[in-house]
């Protein structure tokens, strides 16, 4: 090995470790901090009776496990070498079903929300009205029944198996690292990729010949439903689409690579070809969970009904936090209004005293 080549492996190697050391942890915590808002801002009353908020509350429940217990448990394997799953047999498969089960879910949440945008936003009456509350429960129910069972599989053939380091969890044999090398993709990627972006262009040809009929002016239901929440949660799934595409797609090819070349046709790399391969490995693996992170900053970042219950959230978190501890009283009027949104409070005081009177109400001094 020349001097060039170890130096390209020996970078590449450490660029992989502080990626595996650093990136999990800004994943974990802006995850999670994410994750919960949007559990909490989709479980408003003004939010909820959306059947495609239905989808993004799922999603986001579905994605704290992935975070917290997906890439938590691996960054404590790759990191500190801390994995109970190691030595326990029926640990083993039970983390594994739980982290392929809801890290493919994700993704099959977004394809299931970008299909209610195209009922909603369909000409037809029958294709609206199954873009309802109802309809959404039993597509999540099954959904999630149905990936599960696709796993089902990993209870059979993952195991702790003898290492050079003394044990692994890992799967065997042969023929079944080649069905999952294959299933794994498909299953996670391609298919959910696949309806997401048919159904979010079906959706903008919906919306486009709405908008582009005279005829359709004159419903004033169904324009009021694409120029309001609909609306929003619209544009709020097609940028998720976009962004989910975009980051999905190296790690999905690379695995499609490493099916077909190391995999099928057992294909060896050099120590320089090993070194990049471990690295776009690692790094496009880590931007595939990238997408149960990102949620939250997308709807933050497209959607204007998403920031006001944001805004009432934090508003609401901010006053009860105050009135506890006994700081309210201290505020003045104008803080009270900017940080706690007692705008009826400050309304109110601030009606001229002849106005009052004028109105009948009796004025007190107070």
């Amino acid at each position: 090995m020349s001097n060039t080549t170890n130096d390209l492996v020996q970078k590449l190697d450490t660029a992989t470790y502080w990626i595996n050391q650093i990136y999990p942890v800004l994943q974990i915590v802006f995850g999670t901090f994410g994750n919960m808002f949007n559990i909490i801002i989709f479980m408003r009353r003004e939010l909820r009776n959306n059947p495609c908020s239905m989808y993004f509350l799922a999603g986001a429940i579905n994605n704290c496990f992935v975070v917290d217990i997906g890439l938590f448990s691996r960054y404590l394997a790759s990191s500190w070498n801390w994995d109970p799953s190691t030595t326990n047999n029926a640990l083993c498969k039970i983390r594994n079903l739980f982290i392929y089960s809801p890290l493919t879910l994700a993704l099959w949440f977004i394809a299931l929300a970008s299909i209610d945008r195209f009922l909603s936003s369909s000409r037809s009456v029958r294709l609206r009205q199954m873009s309802s509350l109802p309809v959404a429960r039993k597509a999540i129910m099954i959904t999630t029944i149905f990936i599960f069972l696709s796993y089902i599989h990993i209870l059979i053939y993952f195991k702790t198996l003898p290492s050079s380091s003394g044990s692994t969890c890992s799967f065997s044999p042969y023929g079944y690292i080649l069905f999952l090398s294959f299933f794994g993709p498909i299953i996670s990627c391609i298919l959910p990729i696949m309806l997401m972006s048919i159904f979010g262009i079906l959706m903008i040809y919906n919306v486009h010949n709405i908008h582009g009929q005279n005829n359709l002016h004159g419903n004033n239901r169904q324009t009021k439903r694409l120029r309001s929440n609909d609306r929003q949660l619209s544009i709020m799934v097609l940028f998720q689409i976009l962004i989910t595409t975009v980051i999905s797609i190296p790690y999905f090819a690379l695995a499609i690579y490493n099916a077909i070349a190391i995999v099928m046709f057992h294909y060896k790399l050099s120590a320089s070809g090993l070194a990049i391969y471990n690295f776009a490995y690692n790094l496009f693996r880590l931007l595939y969970f990238t997408n149960p992170v990102l949620t939250f900053y997308i709807y933050t970042l497209t959607g204007p009904k998403f920031r006001t219950e944001m805004k009432h959230c934090i508003q609401y978190g901010l006053k009860s936090v105050v009135t506890t501890i006994g700081l309210k009283r201290y505020l003045s009027l104008r803080v009270q209004q900017v940080l706690l949104g007692e705008n009826q409070l400050v309304n109110t005081i601030n009606i001229p005293l002849s106005q009052n009177r004028r109105r009948g109400n009796a004025v007190h001094p107070v």
